[in-house]
């Protein structure tokens, strides 16, 4: 997008369409305003085929940066894919400094923000199962099996019985 930031710009959240958060970041980039559209590679699963393909962190919002006082910002309200900049009743209202740079720090070239891939369980920790069929089940955590399941210890029918699940179905018990 643009790289040019005034001195008294700052960083504003813009709401917009659904599925239109591309189409409104280079609609604004071309009005001269700088963009920035945080995404991450979203795993997708079709017909037991697994792909990554980029989606924005944030779906429905991006950051524009601009200076109301020297820019036309109620023309961002106007452009295509746009709903509206997020604004009170004295005007657009600023995002708290460093959220921005922090996720600007995060991404890489293509604005793709790395997101972590992997729980930070250890060996022997216990854990809770979100849902399925052991939902609220506390295990021992046994470790990892393949690209996006884990192995836990759960103590079923007097013993301890080895269970494979998906990653996003266990969290660190409190």
């Amino acid at each position: 997008m643009v790289a040019s930031s005034a001195a008294g710009a700052h960083w504003y959240v813009v709401q917009t369409r659904h599925l239109c958060e591309m189409r409104a970041a280079q609609e604004l980039a071309n009005q001269g305003f700088e963009v920035f559209l945080p995404r991450y590679l979203r795993k997708r699963r079709h017909a037991r085929k697994v792909s990554f393909a980029p989606a924005p962190l944030f779906p429905g919002y991006l950051f524009v940066s601009l200076d109301p006082a020297r820019q036309r910002w109620r023309s961002i309200n106007g452009t295509f894919g746009v709903v509206r900049v997020i604004a009170g009743e004295d005007g657009p209202v600023p995002v708290a400094g460093g959220v921005v740079g922090g996720l600007k720090a995060r991404a890489d070239a293509q604005g793709l923000i790395a997101m972590s891939q992997r729980p930070s369980f250890v060996p022997g920790e216990i854990i809770r199962i979100r849902s399925g069929s052991f939902v609220e089940t506390l295990g021992l955590f046994e470790g990892f099996r393949d690209q996006d399941r884990v192995a836990v210890l759960l103590e079923l029918l007097g013993g301890q019985v080895r269970v494979v699940l998906g990653e996003e179905l266990v969290e660190k018990a409190a």
